[in-house]
């Protein structure tokens, strides 16, 4: 794992945008909370809207996280 991941130079290169991608993400989702499944807004009403969002995203897996952030904040081409 440190060899591919941790301390791999290429990996190093994409950490500052998987940083940004949550960061993203979290807002989104903290400013429209009914956006997120029907299991988390339990969650919010048990504890509060951060634990929900954080619980959410940290369920996601890295492919449904990007497909997520492009859905939502990438524009869309025109035909």
């Amino acid at each position: 794992m440190f060899e591919r991941v941790y301390t791999n130079p290429n990996a190093k290169l994409e950490e500052g945008k998987a940083v940004a991608l949550v960061e993203k993400l979290y807002a989104y989702f903290k400013e429209n909370p009914k956006k997120m499944p029907e299991e988390y807004q339990s969650i919010i009403m048990e504890n509060d809207v951060d634990r929900a969002v954080c619980d959410y995203i940290s369920g996601m897996s890295d492919s449904y996280a990007v497909d997520l952030y492009s859905e939502l904040f990438v524009p869309k081409s025109w035909k």
